[in-house]
């Protein structure tokens, strides 16, 4: 059984290569210092209040996830003060409790108190399985105990090896190659083996006393999304009321029971290593309630993303779904109730005009979906960024459905697509299609039937795609059109109760000479 060298045996060597000038002695290791308190004054970082700022994203593949592991999905960043007694001189420093999601590689201390530098950094690893504890003892003393024939046998020496069996060197000056063995114990094991993860460094002091540090570390295994619940008000003119929370999810395997958050909306571009993939086994979580609240989050800019910090302090749990609240409940929306029918094919702008005859969208019978929009202003009752997350529409006390938001920014169309529609139907057709190479033009014509069962007159909503090329007008028409944007057209079509009414309309392309379809 062989394994490669761990981090600890990599991080040893690289703190043996330092100079003499800046690292002490192996054989005279520096003094441990000894933690103390925080201050009882100072801003946070000096009070013991760590920092946490979790980035929305990732936040269904964390849910996925059963165990706290290097490279798994979240991203946070942490801010922790530490606190310790120094000596004059050079002094050994440690961290544990140390995340297994921790981006190790990216870890920095730094010193809040004048006259403290740091040295030197290193991480012990934790052990990952046998294989990787005989890695780390070789070299030292260990005992073995194997079977010869019937008798069981204890050798006791130093390890030279472990490739086929264990290969010691024994007191008597032979070496004993053990390819089979019941099991192995290692002299010393306490000091030798790390009993957890750790972070390691080396300060020097100018002189003896307290002193401040800031351990800075980005990990995985949190992350968050909002969660928003949407009531439509009763009456002919559409209102809603708005009411958003962040759900934060945290798999890192660590509680951060005191800390001051904030909540950024925005997916900040990584170099990933290899990451692990996470099964999800149908593992349960709790949905904790968070600690309450003086107040709602404050909103500013971060970067190019939107932060929300929360005032106060909350508790983050291990392996729960903390639930924030995000901003105060907005509690008349103006807003639109529409039926709409959709046949878009995906956006996507071609490099030339399509002449193919199949590039026509969707045909055949198609859904018709209850939308409720809402227009992000100050004028319609809200006006602020909403981050991702989902959205839960009602109707007074009845459940209409869900919508997924993506970031949406102040002055935008929220558009909410919360259910398919039973007494409505639509069946799309292609009636007339052609190409005039010559006069650089398409022409085609389609025909949208809707069919409504309810008892009540009704507007349909359709949106048409014009997919074929960006310079396309509508030149014949039963029902007004409106122009949606670069690929779509609109048409707002009145169907009768009981009754159906039947859309037709044509497109024509056009193409500059000396673009070749």
């Amino acid at each position: 059984m062989h394994r490669s060298l761990s981090m600890l045996a990599l991080a040893c060597t690289l703190a043996a290569c330092s100079s003499e000038e800046r690292a002490p002695d192996a054989t005279e290791p520096p003094p441990a210092a000894t933690p103390t308190k925080a201050a009882d004054k100072g801003d946070a970082t000096e009070t013991g209040i760590t920092r946490l700022t979790i980035y929305s994203g990732d936040y269904a593949a964390l849910t996925a996830c059963q165990s706290a592991q290097p490279g798994m999905p979240g991203y946070a960043l942490v801010q922790r003060p530490l606190h310790y007694t120094l000596k004059a001189g050079l002094n050994a420093v440690s961290a544990t409790s140390v995340p297994p999601a921790m981006d190790i590689e990216a870890a920095t201390l730094q010193a809040r108190s004048p006259g403290v530098e740091i040295e030197s950094q290193r991480y012990v690893a934790p052990l990952t399985g046998t294989g990787d504890l005989i890695s780390q003892v070789i070299g030292h003393r260990v005992t073995v105990e194997h079977t010869a024939g019937d008798a069981k046998q204890t050798d006791t020496g130093i390890l030279l090896a472990a490739d086929e069996g264990l290969t010691l060197a024994l007191g008597d000056g032979r070496v004993k190659v053990i390819h089979d063995y019941d099991n192995f114990s290692v002299v010393d094991g306490t000091t030798l083996v790390p009993q957890q993860a750790e972070l390691q460094w080396t300060v020097r002091a100018e002189e003896g006393g307290d002193a401040n540090f800031l351990l800075s570390y980005p990990m995985g295994g949190l992350a968050w999304r909002a969660e928003y619940l949407a009531t439509l008000a009763g009456g002919d003119e559409c209102k809603l009321s708005l009411e958003g929370a962040a759900l934060v999810a945290n798999r890192a395997g660590v509680t951060f029971a005191d800390a001051h958050l904030t909540l950024i909306a925005g997916e900040p571009n990584r170099v990933q290593p290899e990451r692990r993939q996470y099964m999800a086994r149908g593992a349960a979580y709790d949905m904790a309630a968070a600690a309450p609240q003086s107040g709602m989050p404050e909103q500013r800019t971060s970067g190019e993303y939107h932060a929300y910090e929360l005032p106060g302090t909350t508790a983050i749990r291990s392996g729960a779904t903390e639930r924030v609240p995000l901003f105060p409940r907005r509690p008349a929306i103006n807003c639109e109730r529409a039926y709409v029918v959709d046949a878009s094919s995906p956006e996507w702008q071609p490099p030339r005009p399509l002449i193919a005859p199949e590039y026509r969208g969707q045909t055949g019978e198609l859904p018709v979906a209850s939308v409720v929009s809402v227009q992000n202003t100050k004028e319609a009752g809200l006006g602020q960024p909403l981050p991702a997350g989902r959205v839960r529409v009602y109707d007074g006390g009845d459940f209409l459905g869900e919508s997924e938001l993506d970031h949406t920014p102040a002055g935008a169309e929220v558009r909410l697509e919360v259910g398919k529609v039973f007494d409505i139907s639509a069946e799309r057709e292609a009636t007339d299609f052609n190409v005039d190479r010559g006069g650089r033009t398409i022409t085609e014509s389609f025909a949208i039937t809707l069919n409504n069962a309810k008892k009540t007159d009704v507007e349909v909503r359709v949106i048409e795609p014009l997919p074929r090329w960006s310079d396309w007008e509508i030149v014949r028409s039963s029902v007004p059109s409106s122009k949606k944007d670069a690929r779509h057209a609109e048409f707002d079509v009145a169907v009768p109760a009981g009754g159906e009414t039947r859309l037709t309309y044509t497109v024509r392309y056009r193409w500059p000479e000396g673009v070749s379809p």
